[in-house]
Order: C-alpha cells, then structure tokens, then sequence
C-alpha cells in the first residue's frame, strides 16, 4: 500500500509539474533557422564595453587635495593685440564675476583655409564681464527727422519701443523693420513704461498717452500742466507719472487723477517693483508708495540729485550725481552704496540683483558685478556717447544719444592677456579656452546666486585648527597639491582633520576583513611628532598613532578590523580622522579601504567584472581625456589625484582620470584600448599622450609612465588602439571646425616622432555629430551612440533606437564603397519605470546591426551604483564581445510551410529574417564560430539550426533573462533542438579544428 501510494504521489506530481509546463509556457513553436557562409566577407572591427565610471577601491573622497579646476571655451567677438571681447552671457556662465579667471592659461585658436591653428598661447591679467560692446547702429526709417533725440525706451516681450522729440514713437527698434508710430502730440515725449497691458507715455507738456500694441495710441485727460519726465505702471495696471516741481499723476482704467504736492523738487524717475512705487528726484528726494495715493518721503540725509531708478530680481537701484548710488530690496529702507561726488550717473541698467551698469553723463559706463561692492569702469570704446540706455533682451544694450542716433551692442567680457598678438589682430569667431585651477572656491565664483552656503568639501575641520590645500606642496606622485592641518590651540585642543564614509560600501566588507589606512604626511614643529588617526562610529573607536614623523614625505600605514559590534551600520555615521596637537601637517594621497586592494588600481571587484566580459575593446570615456571638468594632464597621475570641481556650487569629487590604471584594466581584460579625446585636449598635451603611450623610460612622459610601474611603453602592449576625437562640451558650432578639430588632432599624432612606428596600430575615430550628415575628417571611421528608451515592447524600443542611430550615421563621400564606416561606440537601453530590460534585449540591441551599416559595437556598462546597472548587462557584453569577430554568417529562416530546399525568408548576414522575437546571429574567424539565439518574448522557445557548418560538439552556453548562466553543455548534433529560456540567450561556440 505504501508503494502504491508513494507511485501515486509521483505520478501526480508529475502530471502537475506537465499541467504547471503547458499552462506556463505554452506550446513551442519550432524556429528552424539556415546557417551557411555568404558573399559578405569584411571582417566586423570588434565588440567590447563603454566605460563611463570607473570604481576606485578608495572609500574616501578627494584623497589627494588636488586643486579646483575651472574651464570654459568662449567664441570671440573681436580684439586688439591684447583685449578680447566675448558674449559676457558665456563667459560669466551665472557663476564667474570680475577677476575670476586672473591669471588663467589662455590658448586661442583661429580656423583657417588650412583648418584650425594655433593662434596665441598667454595668460589672463584682466577678466571682466558685463561690459558695454561697440555699439552697431540702428537704421531707423526714412521719415524720422534729422536731428530727433529719442529720450525713452520701454520693452514688453519681444517688442521695444522708444519715444523721443516732438512727439516721435519708433516702434519695434530692434527688430528688422522699425517704422514710425503717429502719436497725436508735437511735445517732446519724455517717458514710457510697459507691461501686460501695453505701453504708456508720458510727454513734456502733461501729456498720458495709453496703446495695448504700440501702434495705436489714445490720450487720457488729466488736466496737468506741468512737464512728466517718467512714468511706471504696476501689475494691476495701476500707473505712477512724475515730474517738475513734485509733480504727481495716478491714472488707472484711462483716468488720472493729480495729486498733491509732497515736495517743490523736480522729480526724475519713478519704477514699480516688491507692490512699491519709487520716486527719485533732486535735492535727494525719495518718495515711495504702495497705492500710488498715499506718499512718504525718505530722508537719507543727503543733497544728491538723483536722475535715475531701475527695479529687478528684488531690488531697487537710484543714481545721480556725486557718484551717488543707493539701493533698497523692501522699497522701505535705503542704503548708500558709494558717493566718491566726481561723477554723475544719468542712467542705470540693473542685469540681477548682484550685476548693475551705470551710465555717467560724460558717456561711460561703470559695471559692478558683486551688489555694488567694487565698480570698474570699463575701458571698451564704445562708438558711441551715450545718454539714455535700456537693456534689449537679456544681453544687449539700447543706446541713443543727443543727436538722434540709436545704437545697440552685446554685452560682452573683457578679458585682457598678459603679452601681446606678434601678427595680426583677433577675430570673430576665433576659439578662446581658458583653464583655471584654484586651492578654495575663489571670491568671485557667484555660487552663493545658488543659495548654497556650503560647497560640500568633503573634509571637515573640527577642534582648533586650520586646514587649507597646499599648492606646490606635494607627495612623489601626489599631483601638485596637499592638504596642510595646523594645530592652534595646544595640546588639549587638538586640530582633527575628519571625513565621513559612504557606510553602505563599508558595510559590504566581510565581518573582520581587513581594512587598510595608506597616506604619505611630513610635519614641522608638530612637539611630540605623533599622528593620531582613528575611525570612529557606532562602536569602540580603533585607531593608532604614528610616531616620529619627520619633516619629510615619507609613506605611512597601518590596519584596521571593523570592531564586530559595528556590524550593522545602516544610517549611522562612521568617520577616518586625522589630529595632531601642534605644529603643522601636511597629508597627501590618502587611501582607506580592503587591504587586499592597490591604491594605484580600479577596485579588484570591477577588475574580475571586466575581466569576465572578455571584451575585445573597452572605451574609456571616464578618462575624461580634454573634458572640460578634468585638469590638463591629469591622465599622466595615478589613481585618487582626480581633479574635483563644482557642480551648482555642489563639491563634486571625480574618479578614474589615471590613464594608468586605465591601462591596466584593459591589460588585464586582453581588451585593446579606446581612448577619447574631447574638444578641450591641445596640440601639447596631445603629444605629450602619444609620448606616454610610445616612447621610451628616457624621455619624461616615458619616465612617468615607468615611475607607476610600465617601463614597456602601452603601444607595445596592445595589438590596436582606437582614437576618437570627439566634441562632448559642444564647443564647436559648424561643421567645418568639428572636423577641423577631428583633423587637427589626427594631424598633431602624425607629427610625433613615434607616429611612424606606430601608426599601423592606431584607428582613428571621428565621434562628431554633424548637422549637415556629412563626414569631412580624414578619420577611419565615424561613431555614433546607440540609444533607446526601454518599452514595454522591446522590439518596438530596439527598431526605434536604430531608427534615431542610423539618422546619425553621417555620409562618407571618400569611402562611399565602404561596407560600414559606423561604428556603435555606445549601445544602450534607458530603463523607463519598472519594465527591465532582459539579457535577449541587450544582445540583439548589439548583435542586430553587426555586418551591414556597423562594423563594430560596444554595449554601455555603467556602475552598479547607477540607475541604468541591470544584471544582465554583463553577460550580454560577454556574449557580444565573444560573437563580434570575423564576419557574419548568412542566416535563414525556414518557416514551417517551406520545404527545405523551397525558397525561405533571408536576412542580412549575422541577423534573423524578421520582426520575430526569436532571433539568430551568427559570425565566423578562420579559428572560431559564434552563434546567438536569442529569445526577447515571454514564452519558451524551441530552435533548430540546419547548417553544414561544422557546429557539431560546440560549446553550448545557456543563460536566463537576468544573464545568469545556468548551464554549460556540449552540442551533440547540427540539429538539434535548442530550448532558449524566456529573455534568455543560447551562445554556440566552436573552436575549428576541435
């Protein structure tokens, strides 16, 4: 009985087990696919992986105390032989000031008949911004009488108008047609205002004139006599004119009404802003209101005339003579800014709260950038004498003067070098590249506009003390700065130098693996020459002291086991810290972290990751190589000397600059290398890589190359190096100067002394997106990023990425007959919600292609910290990698009513012959055959090849949707049946010959 119940239960499991199959999977649909050599024999570049993070081993952050690196590339406008103008919209970026970039490289470069040359390396004495250009004139119309000033502008939106003697209004100045507007009065119109209502003009004789568009015009009574010489209108359409002898006039809904007489003094200027009315006048005449009714005058104990007022970003700003400047950010009260009585300001531009221009009555103009702490004068001249101005959009001045001409001009920086052009002169549309490096956030960066307060260094001072980064004080290899701790306050008041640790990575150390603290230090007058350094916690605090550390660099370390009551550490705050009790200590290159690690290497857990892959390329994007937020020359130091910068006034510390350590990950992977040079890399600092990479230990780029352990220059390590050359900072606005570029960095190599040698292994790139498709460098070939946003159809999200990657392919006209001159130097999916993208996704994302318009593909592996890591990723690199070599086979699919010798359904080589979500790819080397089954729906699949290809006893590796391999096993027969898992994919490998 107990036999018979026990076959029972087996058999019923089994039937359930049968039942759960049919119901869960359904019925398997056979795909029968051909294989066989075709015509197409070209031989596919490679697969591999994109690199765009590198992980370092190092849980901390900024371990080398490397300065700030500032950046930018600006068009020129024009020049002298010293000063340059550029957009001052560009060049303040809304974070540099007056001075911010003193003293910063200057490389200028110029496009030629011959392409993109050198035209000026120098350095910067002078950098200003917001400085009045020369101003072009104005061509006004025809019938406007000689010899009319105009004496007022106003903007609403895109249209500006201005209003001057004898009635004359020109509408829309500043655009291609300004014409002439009737307005009814021969008296000389002396104010306007706008706002979402329309217009509103003020005359000499009294005069209120209302427009909602600026053509027509309609007075309104207001039976004042006396002169207006401005007028302002709130949002609510309330309107304010002022004029001689304290005159006041309110008008809302087409009625004025004036009032009495606060003060006998000419009023000048009125402006609406915080629900305030401000009126300025002379004899230092302040008077404000809220309902335009009730007024109150504001003493500031002072005799200034005062002519002007402007309103913006909160805050009122008055001028007049004397020099006299005042501000006020409630309306209420009002602060003196300066008074130096040897200049009269006859009109203000307010740019921002922080950025104003002043225009004095002998035709200067004066700029603070920093609220009015510091003006400068500026030393462009103009063109023109200036006596009214009004901004035109958001970076250009309207100017008209006493004879009825009307000019506008850019607002531009200056920015003055310290030696003088040998021949010729500046010219617009000549490349400006600035480079700046800072040991503190400098005064001038305009951060706090962010409202952030802290930049986020990473490091914190605690006890009595003082920290800074030392420039020109650094350890061998230390790049070119230190962090200098000094100790104020005696021995019971010791300086602590902290930081505190991302716990999540140190949480997933093993209970008490072995931790290591590493740094170099040297002191002077520390009394006891001891060093404590610690970590502390949620636990018993373990630490050591150095003893007798000298004067010198010398290197230091010691281990650390994570105490075991430390053991979880989730949101608590775990801290390395550093004290000494006197003197002063210097501290560089500072790595804590597994001791099995290396300091000068990537983390051993993304060394075994890549490694893994077996990629034949890897691009190293996150070299940063002529990025703009990268230091000039960083690739040539180890590990951890990375440049941070700031990013919205946010401290952002960068990893993985070392080309070194670079190196070795590629090395260590039997990958060739993938170098990227963007659009901020120089003539210099390119031949100085390729002496990097090729030349021997006696010249100094091939001495610093041995100094981190590569006495073999890397060109004799690697069969094939890729260059792309590439404009990430989008510095480059036309084609002809993107490859310009291209050639001029292809150029540069040509002319290194170890080109000859080594030129049969470089492969250029050109990485440009050109807007008109067309491919002008001399470059190998042309690469493009391949990238979709992941649907719930994934094929849908697949065929539309390749739609928008084809569009980039650009034509190639010296190589029309070249079979694909693209290659995929990026290939990813975005993850859109929850949907995940499976293992079959990605690899016929990157297989799909290969053979027809792409030679080659690299599939994007961010780090597994970032949003777009998906398990799957590295299984289907692997798979790619291992399957684009040789060439691409012919593959058919049979379908279930063809015979097998009756004509089938055939796809380009290496890919199926349809939409189907089962799909084949297959490629072939003189050595090896490479097949792909990929399954992309959500049932099982069941595949068949039919193949004279000697497949039979390949290697048959079976992986499920998340890349998980999940088996390994010998293919008996060529036709077997082959069942492919729901997202997974089948590799066939066989090595010819076994």
């Amino acid at each position: 009985m107990v036999t018979g119940l026990t076959l029972l239960a087996v058999a019923l499991v089994g039937c359930l087990v049968a039942l759960y199959a049919v119901t869960t999977l359904g019925p398997a649909e056979l795909n029968r696919f051909s294989l066989e050599d075709g015509q197409n024999r070209s031989v596919i570049t490679g697969g591999g992986i994109s690199l765009n993070e590198a992980e370092s081993a190092n849980l901390l952050r900024d371990t080398s105390f490397e300065p700030l690196v500032f950046r930018q590339s600006l068009t020129i406008y024009s020049g002298d032989a010293t000063t340059l103008t550029v957009s001052s919209e560009e060049a303040s970026g809304g974070l540099y000031g007056d001075g911010f970039f003193d003293q910063a490289s200057a490389r200028v470069m110029t496009q030629t008949t011959d392409g993109l040359v050198l035209k000026k390396n120098a350095h910067v004495l002078h950098f200003g911004i917001n400085r009045v250009g020369v101003f072009q004139p104005v061509s006004l119309p025809g019938d406007v009488p000689d010899g009319l000033a105009l004496l007022s502008f106003a903007r609403n939106e895109d249209m500006t108008l201005a209003v001057g003697e004898q009635g004359l209004i020109v509408r829309n100045v500043t655009g291609q047609t300004p014409e002439i507007v009737e307005s009814g009065l021969t008296a000389d119109l002396t104010g306007i205002c706008a706002n979402s209502g329309g217009f509103l003009v003020c005359s000499a004789a009294g005069d209120l004139l209302q427009s909602e568009n600026g053509q027509k015009w309609t007075q309104i009574s207001s039976f004042n006599q006396s002169p207006l010489r401005a007028v302002a209108q709130s949002d609510q359409q309330l309107a304010v004119a002022v004029g001689d002898r304290g005159t006041l006039v309110v008008c809302q809904d087409s009625r004025a009404t004036v009032l009495n007489k606060l003060s006998q003094a000419d009023l000048t200027d009125v402006a609406w802003g915080l629900n305030t009315f401000v009126a300025v006048g002379r004899s230092g005449t302040i008077l404000v209101s809220q309902t335009g009714l009730l007024w109150r005058e504001i003493d500031l104990n002072t005799q200034v005339n005062w002519l002007t007022v402007d309103f913006r970003d909160g805050r009122f700003t008055l001028a007049g003579d004397q020099g006299a400047v005042a501000v006020s950010d409630d309306g209420i009260l009002f602060q003196m800014l300066q008074q130096d009585r040897r200049t009269t300001y006859v009109d203000v531009v307010m740019l921002s709260k922080q950025q104003m221009i002043l225009l004095s009555d002998d035709g200067n103009f004066y700029i603070t950038n920093d609220s009015g702490n510091t003006w400068l004068q500026s030393s462009i001249e103009t063109g023109m004498h200036s006596r009214i101005i009004a901004l035109a959009g958001k970076d250009k001045i309207l100017s008209a003067d006493e004879n009825g001409s009307l000019g506008i001009a850019q607002l531009v920086a200056e920015i003055q070098l310290d030696s003088p052009l040998k021949e010729g002169q500046y010219q617009a549309g000549d490349l400006l590249f600035l480079e700046k490096s800072s040991a503190t956030v400098p005064d001038a960066y305009l951060a706090a506009a962010t409202g952030q307060t802290d930049s986020g260094d990473p490091w914190t001072l605690w006890g009595s003390g003082l920290s800074r980064r030392a420039v020109g004080e650094a350890s061998p290899g230390g790049g070119t700065a230190s962090l200098l701790l000094q100790a104020t306050g005696g021995d019971d008041h010791p300086a602590i130098l902290s930081q505190q640790l991302d716990t999540e990575r140190l949480q997933s150390f093993r209970q008490n693996e072995i931790l290591q603290v590493e740094l170099w230090m040297k002191q002077s007058d520390i009394a006891d020459r001891q060093v404590q350094v610690w970590l502390s916690g949620p636990f018993t605090s373990v630490g050591t002291t150095f003893d007798n550390v000298g004067t010198a660099w010398k290197k230091y370390s010691f281990t650390i086991i994570l105490p075991a009551e430390g053991a979880s550490l989730q949101n608590q705050e775990v801290r390395l810290n550093f004290a000494i009790n006197s003197g002063s200590l210097w501290i560089d290159r500072v790595f804590f972290g597994s001791a099995k690690e290396t300091s000068n290497l990537f983390s051993q857990d993304q060394q075994k990751l890549v490694a893994s892959i077996q990629p034949q390329i890897i691009r190293l994007n996150f070299l940063g190589l002529g990025s703009s937020s990268v230091q000039t020359e960083s690739w040539a130091l180890p590990l951890g000397n990375d440049t941070p910068t700031l990013d919205q006034g946010k401290w952002v510390t960068q990893t993985g600059s070392s080309l070194h350590a670079a190196m070795e990950l590629t090395l260590g992977s039997g990958a060739d290398p993938w170098l990227v040079v963007d659009s901020y890399t120089s003539e210099a600092e390119l031949l100085n890589l390729i002496e990097y990479l090729a030349g021997p230990i006696s010249e100094p780029y091939g001495k610093l190359r041995q100094e981190l352990g590569s006495v073999i220059p890397w060109t004799e390590q690697f069969d094939r190096i890729f260059i792309e050359i590439c404009d990430n900072g989008q510095v480059f606005q036309d084609d002809d100067l993107k490859s310009d570029f291209v050639d001029l960095m292809i150029h540069t190599i040509s002319q290194s002394p170890y080109y000859r040698q080594i030129k049969s292994q470089l492969i250029f790139i050109d990485g440009m997106a050109y807007q008109d498709g067309v491919m002008l460098s001399s470059a190998d070939y042309h690469a493009s990023d391949l990238s979709g946003l992941l649907l719930n159809d994934s094929r849908l999200a697949i065929d539309t990425a390749y739609q928008n990657y084809f569009d980039l392919i650009p034509r190639n006209p010296e190589k029309s007959g070249q079979n694909w001159p693209e290659l995929i130097r990026s290939a990813s999916l975005r993850v859109s919600g929850t949907h995940q993208a499976t293992l079959a996704d990605y690899v016929q994302l990157c297989l799909q292609d290969l053979g027809q318009q792409s030679g080659l593909a690299n599939l994007l592996l961010p780090g597994k910290s970032n949003i777009d890591w998906q398990a799957a990723l590295p299984s289907a690199a692997h798979i790619t990698s291992l399957c684009a070599q040789g060439y691409p086979l012919k593959i058919t699919r049979i379908t279930a009513e063809q015979s097998t010798d009756s004509t089938s359904d055939e796809t380009e080589p290496g890919a199926a012959a349809s939409d189907d979500k089962i799909q084949a790819f297959g490629f072939r080397t003189d050595r090896q055959i490479t097949v792909a089954l990929t399954n992309a729906s959500e049932q099982v699949a069941t595949c068949q090849l039919s193949t004279d290809l000697p497949l039979q006893n390949a290697t048959l590796e079976k992986y499920d949707a998340a890349g998980t391999l999940l088996d390994r096993q010998t293919l008996k027969r060529n036709d077997s049946k082959i069942t492919v898992l729901p997202g997974g994919t089948i590799l066939l490998i066989k090595n010819i010959g076994d």
